[in-house]
This record gives structure tokens, C-alpha cells and sequence, in this order.
């Protein structure tokens, strides 16, 4: 028996079928397709659908205004006689168009082309109040736009018909529908809730173009001669009781089109065609696919419902024309500042770079020279050739790679695109490491081969770059001749005396195969400020390799309690015994509850939390990768306004690695944690890891994404980093269509911009 494994996720999580999320992946290909025909069909008709749907919306009142009262109130009547001969009058000064009566019998509007007798004439005095000059029969205007734009080109609103029927249709196929509180959340679920009664509009109009559903038109009957609107009153008078007149039009052939008002007891309104013969009833009417689409089939009712149709169809027009505005706006390149002819553009992991970059670019500009600052993944390789210098100061991230923001820019250099363009490099690193500076060192190389000149060799620093960054403006400015002050910079941060205040075991050695991980609780000399994400900066030995380790609380809640999460870095020797790293040994281990520890607090900006606290985060974490995220929760949770969060974490073992669990799980029923997705990779009924979870919840994912504009946070081990963005740029491609190629490009501005953050450790 072939069971289906589904995702094992807490009480607040949506359970996804692994084939259904294989099956809808597999539709791809025919949602992008969809996708591409339902944007540009809508944005390039978007004036016609307007012109359409707007004249749509005015003409449903006609129904709303036609079913008030009969004309001619129960008990009053026009007077015959008198009518004929004001008509007659009027005919002598100028053509009539059209004829209704007015005011209870005593008065007739008159509509006609000719100033002279268009307005409201009164019958027994034969009185004239002209009508407004430059007005227009509102509805009239409203018919012709809809169904010729009055350019005559009903073919293009036919066509438009079809067309916008199709990309409703389609419309189902593109989002499934998902309640929530944004501009396209509402879009989606218009279209979707109102989907049977918006159909209705483009479908009638579709059947009354291909001649469905009209029904049987009647016979009309002929005129030997053209008659006048007088004389037709005189003609139906003969048969009719035209005291009930309600208005006359001139009509096809020269008849004229009479219509007479109910009485209130009982007899109905009726039209007839009068003729030089006689007065013909008019039966059949319009079909009820065209009362359908006009909204006459139940008078006010169904004009009211046909202005709501109107309505829906307007917003979701309007709704998705300002989403792609958006999106094309976010999406265009951000042109650096006009006018600077040096770049100083930095490549930061933790935040160092950027803000020797920033010291460097206020030095020149403080000096007088034209300088801008820019993070290098949000510049494109062809806008270097605009600056005569370009400065780089560039770290080094995880095992001697790019840091993940510029990954993009090193990507895109081509051979040549750089011909002529001055470069100078600082490389930050620390001896300690393996692959000193390889960062910086890539970078120079890349610019070097992309044809860029190294006008000052590549400057290494190791550790605290104060002095040694000092002096590489001091070369910029005998080398390159810049005007530079030289910047005064502080220590990256002073040293500080921490107490531990706590400590905790976080796994369950009972369990067995776990990875021994500590829940650390420093207390600060008075009031410290940082933020979750931040780092601690660990050298028990003083000239020993110092490790950072992620802050997991807030100043803003507490300003003297620092959480780390430390996992006990333990391996073999070639002797095969025991051993244990030096500094997570030396807390773990050595640092007892009251020991006092020296530590560096720096800041990390390009990892902590977004700082309104509403914007929806997506935190994803494995083993003592989960460190910064129990401060994001606490710090949301204190704002009071905590927006979406969601968290996807993994270990070896749920009833043993499940690093965190109490603190997260509160988190869900008080809603400061909207959902969370765990993979333990140990346990027989799971066995996955975290991209299988983004995987399996791909739409979601998608959904979060990119209509929700969530902020993407990734802790761990650089391996498990790489795997969740190949994870998020598959998902880019399997939801919204992306090539391959499109989908990694979008992962480095992503990572340029800062909306997904990196933090990473070997």
C-alpha cells in the first residue's frame, strides 16, 4: 500500500501531499505561460477594458432610472390635442430626435441636435427652457464609448470581449486563493469569491458577439412614407389611449417608436411602432442574454447588480495595473548618485566593510572630492566605467567565498567591460582562518580580468583594521592624489567584561546522538545596546582565535541580558581521542555560572531583524543556526505589533535536537510566530532537512515571497545556506516561471538588497 508522506509540521503549519507539490511544480511551464498572456493582455488593453468597464458602470444606472414611477401618475393624463400641436410647432422650427414627458403629463423634454428646440417645453403654454449649452445625454455618450469607443471601432471592443473573458478564466489558474491583507491579497480574492458573478459581464458580451442567446427579433413593420413625431401621436390616437404617452423616438424607416406609461391599476408600459397606417405592437424585446449584460432583466435590482459587477471588474483592473507599477518601479536599476567621479563601494559579510567604506566615502567628500557610496551587489558592472576610482573595501565570508551580496556582481563581470577603469582593494580578514582575505582577493581578481587597472596593490588587513585602514588612505591619497581627511575610527568595538549568569543544556544527551548544545546567558556591565543577530566575540586566550557567536536577545527588551546558543564543537583526534574546540570548550565546559568573560559586542546590521517589527519574516535554521532567531521573537513580541514570521528549522532528532522548542511553541499560540516547519534528519518517520521543507511547501513559499515581500533570514553552516538558496531559486522557477538562469539572478539582487541575509559559519 503506497502511503503519502506528509510534511510533519506543528499544530499552526499547512500540510502539504509531497505529489501534489510535485504535480502542481509540473504545471510550470503552463501557469508561466498563463501568467506572461494574463499580465500583457491586461496591461497593454488596460485603457480599452477602463473605457469599457467605466461606461459599463453608467449605463447600469439606465435600468436604476427608468424604474421609477409611470410618467403619468393614476388619475392624470397628457392632453392629446394640446401635445399634437406644441409638436407640431416644435417639428417647424428644427428636427426632433427624441421625445419624453415630463412633470405628471404638464410638460415634455425634447431632445434634438438643434439648440433651438432641445430643452423643456411646457404643453399648454408652449413655453421654452432651453436646455444647457454644451450638455450631453450622459447615456448616450456612455453607449457609444462602450460599444465603438465613438471612433466607430467596434471590432477592437469586440476583441477586447474575448479577451477579457480569457484572462479571467485564467485568472484561478495564476493564485490559489489565500486570504490576506495586501493589495494583490485582495485582488486574488476578488477574483476568486466573485469569479461566477463577474464572468457574467464578458460573457454575455462574447454570446451577444457571436449572435447566441438573441433570440427571435420581430418582424417590423414598414412606412410608405417617413412620418413626423406630431403626426404619429395623431395615427396612434386612433387605437390607442395615448393620454398615457410616455415618450417617442424616431425610429428605423421613418416610423416612430411610442411608448405608454403603466397607470398604476394593473395595465403595463407597451411600445408600438407607429406607421402611416397604424400603430403596431412591439413583442419579443430584447433577449435575456442582452437584458443579462444590460441589467434590465429586474429593473433597479439588476442595474444594481450589474454597477457591482462593474465595480469588481474595476478594481481588479486598477489593482493589477498598480501592482505592476510596483513592481516595475522595484524592480528598476537604481541608478548610483549623478555627478560623483569616485565609487567607494563595499562588500560586507558582518557589517565591517560597510562601515570602513562609508568612514572612507565621508573622508573624500568631507575634502571636497565627488564621491558616492554604494554596496556592490546593488551596482551593475557597466556603471563602474562612469567613475574615474572605484574604492572596494571587501571581507571575506565562510570558507574564503564572496560575500553573499556581491556574489551577483562577480557573476555578471565580463572580459574587457572594465577597460580603464581605476581600482584599489581593501581585503579584510583574520590570520586565524583559513583562506586569509580570499574574499578581497577574488574580487581584485575578478576586476583585474574584467580589465579594470589596479592602481594601488591590494591592501590586506588582519583582525581590527583601525591602523592598517588608516594607512591605506594615506597611500590613496600620495598614490591617486585624493583630497582625503583622515578618518578617525574607534576600535570595531572596546572590549567588554560579561558575566555568566546562566547556563542551561538546550539537547537531550538522554536521547542520545544528539549535538551537545548550551543556552549561555551573559550579563553586561550596565546597559549595552545591540540587537538580535548581533555578534559576541569570543578569545578566551587572548592572542587565541576568537569565534563569534550570534546574539539571541534584545536590548530593547533587556539591555543587559546577552542569549547565545553554543554547541559544543567536539571531533576525534588521530589518536582517537576526545576533542574539543577552544573557545566553544572554554564556555561550555569552563566558564561557570559568576565567571567573567572578555568579550568584543559587534554590531551586525546585516543580520538582525527588520525594525518594524509588522514587515513578514521568513527565519530558517539548522543545529545552533536557530542562535539569533529566539531575540527575533522576543523583540517582535515586545513592539506589540509583531507582523508575520514564519520559521523553518531542522536537527538530527525532534525529541532530542529540538533546540528552543518551549519558547517557539509559545510563540505560535500567542501569535507572535505565525508558522513553523521543523526537519529532523535522523528520525525515521522524517528524514529531511530544511530545503526539503521549502520544497515541499513551494507556493507557499512563493507566496511569501513575492506577494508578501518577506525579509529571508538563513543561519547555519554555509553548506546548508547554499542548498536553501538552490531550494529558493527552484521554487522561483517552478512558481512563478522563472528560467534557471532569471531565478539565480534574482537570488543575488535579492541578496544585493538585503532582502534575503546571510549569516554563515564553517
Amino acid at each position: 500500500m503506497n502511503v503519502l508522506r506528509q510534511t510533519r509540521l506543528a499544530p499552526s503549519s499547512q500540510h502539504v501531499p509531497f505529489c501534489l507539490t510535485e504535480f502542481v511544480m509540473s504545471l510550470a511551464p503552463v501557469r508561466f505561460g498563463l501568467a506572461f498572456l494574463h499580465r500583457w493582455i491586461s496591461l497593454i488593453l488596460f485603457p480599452v477594458f477602463l473605457v469599457i468597464i467605466v461606461t459599463g458602470a453608467i449605463l447600469s444606472f439606465r435600468p436604476i432610472v427608468n424604474s421609477g414611477p409611470p410618467a403619468v401618475p393614476p388619475g392624470a393624463g397628457v392632453d392629446v390635442p394640446a401635445l399634437t400641436a406644441l409638436l407640431g410647432k416644435i417639428e417647424a422650427a428644427g428636427q426632433v430626435g427624441a421625445v419624453s414627458v415630463t412633470g405628471g403629463g404638464r410638460a415634455v423634454t425634447v431632445m434634438s441636435q438643434d439648440p433651438k428646440v432641445a430643452g423643456r417645453w411646457e404643453i399648454a403654454t408652449g413655453a421654452h427652457t432651453p436646455a444647457p449649452v454644451g450638455g450631453i445625454d450622459l447615456f448616450r455618450t456612455a453607449e457609444g464609448l462602450h460599444k465603438s469607443l465613438l471612433l466607430g471601432l467596434g471590432i477592437v471592443v469586440e476583441v477586447a470581449s474575448f479577451l477579457m473573458l480569457g484572462i479571467m478564466v485564467a485568472g484561478p489558474f495564476l493564485a490559489w486563493l489565500r486570504f490576506r491583507n495586501s493589495l494583490m491579497g485582495w485582488h486574488t480574492a476578488v477574483g476568486w469569491c466573485l469569479l461566477p458573478l463577474t464572468l457574467t459581464s464578458p460573457v454575455t458580451a462574447v454570446m451577444l458577439t457571436l449572435g447566441i442567446g438573441e433570440g427571435q427579433r420581430p418582424q417590423l413593420p414598414r412606412t410608405k412614407r417617413p412620418i413626423a413625431v406630431s403626426e404619429a401621436v395623431t395615427i396612434a390616437s386612433r387605437t390607442l389611449d395615448t393620454t398615457r404617452i410616455a415618450g417617442l423616438r424616431r425610429f428605423r424607416g421613418g416610423t416612430v417608436m411610442l411608448q405608454l406609461a403603466g397607470d398604476g391599476a394593473g395595465t403595463k408600459p407597451a411600445s408600438f411602432i407607429v406607421t402611416d397606417s397604424g400603430a403596431t405592437p412591439l413583442t419579443g424585446g430584447p433577449s435575456l442574454v442582452k437584458q443579462i449584460h444590460e441589467g434590465t432583466w429586474g429593473g433597479a435590482w439588476s442595474g444594481t447588480i450589474n454597477f457591482a459587477i462593474s465595480l469588481a471588474l474595476l478594481g481588479l483592473s486598477v489593482t493589477g495595473m498598480v501592482s505592476w507599477v510596483r513592481r516595475w518601479r522595484r524592480n528598476r536599476a537604481r541608478p548610483l548618485a549623478a555627478g560623483s567621479d569616485i565609487l567607494v563601494a563595499h562588500a560586507s559579510q558582518t557589517g565591517t566593510a560597510a562601515r570602513l567604506a562609508a568612514a572612507t566615502c565621508d573622508a573624500l567628500t568631507a575634502a571636497g572630492e565627488r564621491a558616492t557610496l554604494a554596496p556592490l551587489g546593488a551596482v551593475k558592472p557597466a556603471e563602474l566605467a562612469r567613475f574615474r576610482t572605484v574604492l572596494l573595501v571587501a571581507s571575506t565570508a565562510g570558507d574564503g567565498e564572496v560575500p553573499d551580496g556581491a556574489r551577483g556582481f562577480a557573476k555578471a563581470l565580463k572580459p574587457g567591460l572594465l577597460k580603464g577603469v581605476r581600482v584599489a582593494v581593501l581585503a579584510l580578514g583574520d590570520h586565524s582562518h583559513a583562506h586569509f582575505c580570499r574574499g578581497g582577493r577574488r574580487l581584485r581578481d575578478a576586476l583585474v580580468a574584467a580589465g579594470a587597472d589596479e592602481a594601488v596593490p591590494l591592501w590586506e588587513v588582519d583582525g581590527d583594521p583601525s591602523a592598517r585602514f588608516v594607512s591605506w588612505i594615506d597611500v590613496l591619497r600620495a598614490e591617486l592624489e585624493l583630497k582625503c581627511e583622515v578618518p578617525g575610527l574607534a576600535p570595531v568595538s572596546p572590549p567588554v567584561a560579561l558575566t555568566v549568569a546562566e547556563r542551561r543544556r538546550l539537547d537531550d544527551p538522554a536521547r542520545g546522538g544528539t549535538l551537545e548544545t548550551w543556552r549561555i546567558l551573559l550579563q553586561g556591565p550596565g546597559e549595552l545596546a545591540f540587537r538580535p543577530g548581533d555578534l559576541v566575540r569570543v578569545s578566551p586566550g587572548g592572542g587565541d582565535r576568537h569565534r563569534s557567536y550570534s546574539v539571541g536577545s534584545s536590548s530593547r527588551v533587556d539591555p543587559g541580558r546577552i542569549e547565545l546558543t553554543v554547541r559544543l564543537h567536539a571531533w576525534s583526534g588521530e589518536d582517537g581521542t576526545p576533542q574539543v574546540g577552544r573557545v566553544s570548550g572554554f564556555l561550555v565546559r569552563e566558564a561557570a555560572e559568576g565567571a567573567v568573560i572578555e568579550a568584543r559586542l559587534d554590531p551586525h546590521p546585516g543580520f538582525n531583524p527588520p525594525s518594524d517589527p509588522q514587515w513578514p519574516i521568513l527565519m530558517i535554521g539548522a543545529g545552533s543556526g536557530i542562535a539569533p532567531y529566539p531575540g527575533f521573537i522576543t523583540e517582535r513580541r515586545a513592539s506589540g505589533r509583531p507582523g508575520l514570521a514564519w520559521l523553518i528549522f531542522g536537527n538530527r532528532h525532534r525529541d532530542g535536537d529540538f533546540l528552543w522548542q518551549e519558547l517557539f511553541e509559545e510563540a505560535l499560540r500567542d501569535g507572535t510566530l505565525t508558522r513553523m516547519d521543523t526537519a529532523f534528519s535522523r528520525d525515521p518517520d522524517d528524514g529531511a532537512r530544511v530545503q526539503t521543507r521549502l520544497r515541499e511547501n513551494a507556493p507557499a513559499v512563493f507566496d511569501w515571497l513575492v506577494e508578501r515581500k518577506a525579509m529571508v533570514f538563513i543561519c547555519g553552516r554555509r553548506a546548508m545556506a547554499q542548498e536553501v538558496e538552490a531550494a529558493i531559486a527552484d521554487i522561483l522557477v517552478s512558481e512563478g516561471g522563472l528560467k534557471p538562469e532569471a531565478a539565480q539572478d534574482e537570488i543575488g539582487r535579492w541578496l544585493a538588497e538585503g532582502r534575503i541575509r546571510v549569516d554563515t559559519f564553517d
